[in-house]
Formats: C-alpha cells, sequence, structure tokens
C-alpha cells in the first residue's frame, strides 16, 4: 500500500491523506503520478517504477516526454544488485517525493522535479546512515532511453526509429540518438564520472522490461557514508526534439542553474496559492480548491515551435483540445492566469485557422500540430463564448479583436454550413462523442445562442455593433425555451432530427457492444415506445426528442439561458437518483452509469446561476469525494477513480461556481467594470476570497454571516467600479452609513453591512 501524503515544502503547511487502494485491473491504470515542468513530464507509477501502459500509444503513454517527443521509459536505482519499491510517495505540487524501504540500516529518499525552464528533470537520491558504523553501498542508475515521437505523427509521416547511445567522456554525459531523427537524450549527474563506470546495452540492463525501440545506459558507483552520516546524488535527464546542440545546452542549463530553477519553482507555486485564495468555513473544501489550482499547472505544455497552452488530462490527453480548453479557460480567467487563457486560445485559433480556415474549431491537437478531429460542431460556438469570456475578464482589446474575426467566420460556418434547413439548430457531433448522434443537438443549440449574445457583445466593444447576432440569438433562445423543451418530463430535450434519424440512432444504441449493457429493461421499453412513435410519423419529419437524457440538457440553465419557471423545473427534476449518483451527474440519466468531472462541474455552474448555490456546493463535494483516490493531490477525470488522475476541465465547475457565482464577480474589464452579486450557501458562515484579478485591478472579497445579518468587506487596488448588488435587506450600512441596494465602491476598502430583521 502507499501513502499519500501531501505537502507544500517548505513555505506551506503539511496535509495528510490516509492510505488508499492502487488501481491496477478492470481497464484502470496503475496509481500513476506526474512530475511536472511546463517542457518536461514524467509519469510513472507511485511505486516508483515505470510500468508500460497506454491507450493511444500502447504501452507508451509512461516515461519522460519533451513533447513532442519521448526521450526515455523511465529510470531505476538499484543497490548492491537489487532493486527496490518505494514504499511511501508524496505529492508535492513542485515534484514528488518517493521513500524506499532501508537496505541495510540506510533511509533512501528519491526527490524528483523539472523547472519550466529548461527540457528536463532532476532525480534526487537522499541516503541517510541510520547505523554507528559507517556504511557502503555499490549503487547503479539507470535509465532506459526510448526516444519516440507523439500519438498520431506517423500521419504527417514521422516514425518511430531503433535507438542507440554513446559516452560523451568529454562532458561526462550519455546521448542516446533516434537513429532516424535528430532527436536527443541526455543522462549525467552532478559528480563526475569516467567511462569505467558507464555501462550502454541495447538490452535491458534493469529488471523491469518496457516496450519500444530504446537503449540502456546505467551509471555505477560505490557509496560510503559515515555513522550517522547523509549524502546525496543527482541525476539529470535531458532532451531535445531540435537536435544535439540543443540537448546539449539544455543538459548544461540543468546542472548549472539547479538552485535557482528550484528556488523559482516554490516561487511560482507560492504565487498560485496566493492567487485567487479561497478561505471559508470548510477547510478541506478550501484545501481541494487549492489544489486544483496547482493541478492545472501540471497541465500546461510548452511545445517549442509548436505552441504553448493548456493540455487536456494526464496520462492520455497530453496534448491541446478545443472542447475541454472552452471550460478550463473560463476557469484560469477566474483564478486570474490570464496568460495562460490567451495563449491557449490563440494556439487554438491559428490550429483551427490553418487546418479548417472556415472557422471551424478543432476539436483535439497533438503537440507536433497533427489535427486528430477537425472540430465538432458545438466546439465552434463554445470557443466563441471562451473569447468573450478572455475579454469581460482581461479587457484585454488588441488580443481579443485578432481572436474576434475568426470568431465571425465560425458563427457563418454554423449557421451556414452545419444549418442547411436553416432553423438555427446546426447539425453535427456535440460534446457527447457517441458514434450517430451528430443530428442538432441541445449543447450546440444552446451554446451558438450564447455565442451569437457574445459576438453582438463583442461587435459593440469594438465600434461595429451588429444588431443581427443579438436578434438571432433572441429569436434561438425562444426555440431552446420552446421547442427544446419537453412538458412531459420537465427536462431540455437532448436534440432534434428527423424520424429516420431517430430510429437509426435508437438501433445503433440497442447494438451498440459498448452501451447495450447498460440498457435497463425499463429503457429499452422507453426506446421502443419512441422507435414504435417515429415509425408511426413520416420519415422526413423533424422532432426534438429525448434519447439518452445526456448530461448536456443542464446546458439551457448552465448558461442562464431557460426561461426561470423551466430552469427551476428541470433543475428539480435533475436532483434525482436517476440524474445524481454518489460522485456526482451521470453522463446519461438513462444508463445511470459514467460520471465525469465536467457533468458534475457544469451542474454545479447551472444550479449557482439560477440562484441555488447550496445545491451547488453539495455537487462541488461530491467531485471532492474523489480527491486523492488515485494520485493524492488531485481528482481523476471519470468519478470516481478512473480515466486521466489529472484533468483540466475541472477547474470550471470549482473556479467559476466559487468566484462568479457564490461570491459574485460577474466583470466587463473593457469597460472597466465589475458586478458583485453574491450568492454564498448557507452551509458557509464566512468565505475570503483574495487577490481576484479584474483587468490591471485586484480585488479581495472577505464575507461572515451572523444568523440573518452579512458583513461584506471589499478592497480594490485597481481603477475599476465596483457595482454590489443586495437583494432583500431591511437595512444597508456602507462604512457606516444608509445606503440603497445598489451600491457603488471604489479604489479601497469598503465595509459592507446588511441587516435584515
Amino acid at each position: 500500500m502507499i501513502k499519500g501524503d501531501i505537502a507544500i515544502k517548505p513555505l506551506f503547511k503539511r496535509h495528510n491523506l490516509s492510505e488508499y487502494k492502487s488501481i491496477v485491473n478492470n481497464n484502470r491504470y496503475y496509481s500513476l503520478y506526474v512530475t511536472a515542468g511546463e517542457k518536461c513530464k514524467t509519469i510513472g507509477a507511485q511505486d516508483g517504477t515505470f510500468p508500460d501502459f497506454g491507450h493511444h500509444m500502447k504501452n507508451e503513454m509512461g516515461g519522460i516526454w519533451i513533447h513532442p517527443i519521448k526521450i526515455a521509459d523511465g529510470f531505476y536505482l538499484g543497490i548492491d544488485n537489487k532493486f527496490y519499491k518505494a514504499v511511501e510517495y508524496e505529492t508535492l505540487p513542485y515534484g514528488s517525493l518517493f521513500r524506499y524501504e532501508p537496505v541495510n540500516g540506510i533511509a533512501i529518499q528519491r526527490f524528483q522535479f523539472s523547472p519550466d525552464e529548461a527540457k528536463g528533470v532532476y532525480v534526487r537520491y537522499t541516503f541517510k546512515n541510520n547505523d554507528d558504523n559507517p556504511k557502503s553501498l555499490k549503487v547503479c542508475f539507470i535509465t532506459r532511453f526510448d526516444i519516440m515521437p507523439v500519438w498520431l505523427s506517423e500521419n504527417a509521416g514521422i516514425f518511430d526509429f531503433e535507438d542507440n547511445a554513446v559516452y560523451d567522456g568529454e562532458n561526462q554525459i550519455v546521448i542516446a540518438k533516434d537513429s532516424g531523427h535528430d532527436w536527443y537524450g541526455v543522462l549525467g549527474s552532478d559528480f563526475e564520472i569516467s567511462s569505467s563506470q558507464v555501462e550502454i546495452s541495447k538490452e535491458h540492463i534493469e529488471p523491469y522490461r518496457s516496450s519500444g525501440k530504446g537503449v540502456s545506459a546505467s551509471i555505477s558507483l560505490e557509496l560510503t557514508l559515515e555513522p550517522k552520516g547523509n549524502k546525496e546524488l543527482t541525476f539529470i535527464i535531458a532532451g531535445s526534439p531540435y537536435g544535439k546542440e540543443d540537448a546539449l545546452k539544455e543538459f548544461r542549463a540543468l546542472k548549472e542553474n539547479r538552485d535557482e530553477y528550484y528556488f523559482n519553482k516554490l516561487i511560482r507555486y507560492h504565487n498560485i496559492r496566493n492567487a485567487a485564495r479561497l478561505e471559508t468555513s470548510d477547510q478541506e473544501f478550501d484545501h481541494i480548491f487549492e489544489w486544483v489550482k496547482y493541478n492545472i499547472d501540471w497541465l500546461i505544455q510548452d511545445c517549442e515551435g509548436y505552441g504553448r497552452g493548456l493540455t487536456a488530462g494526464m496520462p492520455e490527453y497530453p496534448w491541446w483540445f478545443g472542447c475541454d480548453n472552452s471550460y478550463s479557460t473560463q476557469g484560469l480567467l477566474a483564478l486570474g492566469s490570464f496568460d495562460l487563457a490567451k495563449q491557449t486560445l490563440l494556439l487554438l485559433k491559428n490550429y483551427s485557422e490553418k487546418h479548417n480556415g472556415n472557422g471551424r474549431i478543432v476539436h483535439e491537437v497533438t503537440t507536433n500540430g497533427v489535427i486528430a478531429n477537425p472540430g465538432n460542431s458545438q466546439e465552434t460556438s463554445h470557443f466563441i463564448m471562451a473569447v468573450y469570456n478572455y475579454l469581460r475578464w482581461t479587457g484585454d482589446i488588441e488580443t481579443t479583436k485578432e481572436l474576434y474575426d475568426y470568431c465571425k467566420k465560425g458563427i457563418s460556418w454554423l449557421l451556414n454550413e452545419m444549418d442547411e434547413d436553416r432553423d438555427l439548430l446546426p447539425s453535427g457531433y456535440g460534446i457527447i462523442e457517441i458514434q450517430g448522434l451528430n443530428v442538432e443537438l441541445i449543447d450546440t443549440a444552446v451554446y451558438t445562442c450564447k455565442a451569437l449574445y457574445c459576438m453582438h457583445e463583442m461587435s459593440r466593444v469594438f465600434g461595429e455593433e451588429s444588431i443581427e447576432y443579438l436578434k438571432l440569438g433572441e429569436k434561438l433562445k425562444e426555440i431552446i425555451n420552446t421547442r427544446l423543451w419537453d412538458d412531459k418530463y420537465g427536462l431540455f430535450v437532448d436534440a432534434v432530427g428527423t424520424t429516420a434519424q431517430v430510429i437509426e440512432r435508437i438501433d445503433a444504441l440497442l447494438n451498440d457492444e459498448h452501451h447495450k449493457t447498460y440498457i435497463s429493461p425499463e429503457y429499452r421499453d422507453y426506446l421502443s415506445e419512441l422507435k414504435q412513435h417515429c415509425q408511426a410519423m413520416p420519415r422526413d419529419e423533424e422532432l426534438p426528442f429525448i434519447i439518452n437524457k445526456n448530461w448536456v440538457i443542464n446546458t439551457p440553465m448552465e448558461t442562464h439561458l431557460a426561461d426561470h419557471d423551466k430552469a427551476l423545473t428541470a433543475l428539480d427534476n435533475m436532483k434525482s437518483d436517476e440524474f445524481v449518483g454518489e460522485y456526482g451527474i451521470y453522463l446519461s440519466g438513462f444508463m445511470k452509469q459514467s460520471m465525469m468531472t465536467i457533468s458534475t462541474g457544469v451542474q454545479a455552474v447551472a444550479e449557482a446561476r439560477n440562484g441555488r448555490c447550496g445545491e451547488s456546493l453539495a455537487l462541488l463535494k461530491r467531485i471532492c469525494k474523489t480527491y486523492g483516490l488515485v494520485l493524492p493531490g488531485s481528482i481523476s477525470e471519470m468519478s470516481p477513480d478512473y480515466g486521466c488522475f489529472v484533468q483540466a476541465w475541472t477547474v470550471y465547475g470549482m473556479a467559476v461556481s466559487v468566484v462568479e457565482c457564490f461570491a459574485g464577480f460577474k466583470p466587463q474589464a473593457y469597460d472597466k467594470k465589475l458586478v458583485i452579486e453574491p450568492c454564498i450557501p448557507y452551509e458557509w458562515d464566512k468565505m475570503n476570497l483574495q487577490h481576484i484579478r479584474i483587468g490591471d485591478s485586484f480585488v479581495d472579497f472577505s464575507f461572515t454571516r451572523n444568523g440573518k445579518n452579512e458583513v461584506y468587506v471589499i478592497s480594490s487596488t485597481g481603477n475599476i467600479d465596483i457595482q454590489f448588488n443586495v437583494n432583500e435587506a431591511d437595512r444597508i450600512l456602507v462604512n457606516g452609513e444608509e445606503a440603497c441596494c445598489e451600491i457603488h465602491l471604489g479604489l479601497g476598502t469598503s465595509v459592507i453591512e446588511v441587516l435584515r430583521n
């Protein structure tokens, strides 16, 4: 069993987690970890080994990655010709720590971290002699190089070749190379080594075997420890997809700047901790909120020549996505990560423009620029929403203009090429990637409607106001609240399609090998009745239908487009156990199987945006129940404990609910305005949210509740007009003086007392 022990050292308080079970079967990953820098990611098992695993690249998703290439399958330390697994693992925001059972009275610890400035990883072993006698150990550090390209590289004519390696005595390093490309890996240390200490072999030196066309290299030495003495050995693994000189440059930078890089890493996480820092009545929730911020930072991928942006998840999705980032960037902005949001949005726009050119946003881009999917319909409208969200938080007119022209093409693509019958309901695949579900979907309709409102506002800001966007948005909103509403079930429908399309999808669903095992007798009866109903109608007649009760039927409430009475009815119906499981919202209300942090997060936002913050918090706490079940310090993509062990879009539900809904921050940074309309869950009697960034300003928010009375303290350090809205108060005092329900604040600190009889 591996102990999950979370710490931020040396700057922050130590946190402990109880032991948890390692998952090794049922198509689930080993208990994995990531040691992350922006340029290098090391992914292995929490027992310190590097097992073969992976779906996209079979058996090759682990190891040391310097995207767009992998440089090594892993590394191992032999002691007196034996290899040991770690018995304790500790996640640090800035690195990973492993502890081993004592060997001959010597305690052994391994710490590793990757800086953000260079392409590589430090692996430091600490040996402590607990005995009163001197001790000697034979130590052998082995790296299995496996230099190969990222997923789908073969589509670009890039293939993996055999690796070879040589010892470079002048630099005291091992240099490995892919024989077909100018790709290199480097192994060295912080101590002097000679050729007699180095072994290179195409065969595996270590007892663990890995897939691929790699080569092994080892560094051996004899270590002597004085009584009660300590010694440290640091190994450096570096590499580059840009040639030998670049790989050597990276290694030298790592060797010469370790202390500086480590200090920079600590400061970086200190700043992450303090940005949008949350303190409430629930310390456990605050702790998890903090770690979600660290999780996001692990997923930044800086690929020289290909771009820097937020990737989707580890270990299977370490590249860029349109859908995921249209959610994730909204969370980034609420946390003040403006630069990362900007770079991610520009990256998606640039690849979309290059590959599609017509406004369509790509779905998936690998780290060497290969497009895996040119884009689902929902992603284009969703991206436009994310661009406007960037504008309202940052006020960055210049960047938004750069994105805006492509957004105009995107709206045109949705309402022309993807809407052949001109009913304002674009067709094509949406968020739910089920084969055949490519009709007029609820999520695409809702996000297109919201995108039209966003386009109208952006056109106004840019001095070219287009009322047509507003008119189309109003018209589509009416369609959503009438044609896409099902009075019988009190829910929004999944989709609109012809009866022939509905019948085809029912048959596909019933015959699908993956899904049919989840179809209950009741659901089968429902589908049979729906099929009979469709068979009695003309094959080309369109109708709205509920076929899956997919979680995206909550998007009208998430975007606040649903009529108030319909929103409350649908939210009440989606609170039932048909939709809600132990860890959140089912992907399908009919199948009641899988849950994701995004399905639960979107539902939490939907609840909060409709004034039901208590219900929202309850859903977020269901997500929090999964914290640390696989990787101490993170939340898995699939609830409770499978899929990617860290996933970017988790930040959407957590950050947007807390910052935009509970604290009620509604920024318009481009107009230097901020509306604050709090809705604090009754479960909390205090809430402090510090260092919230709006444009060039920073705002601190503090709340305490005493019975029916509330006290808010708002501090602003910038030139921004803050409108603070209060509902249902008998008296309001601002800095001790009577005030009305709409309060305007400026620079400095104001105390707002809301008094109720």
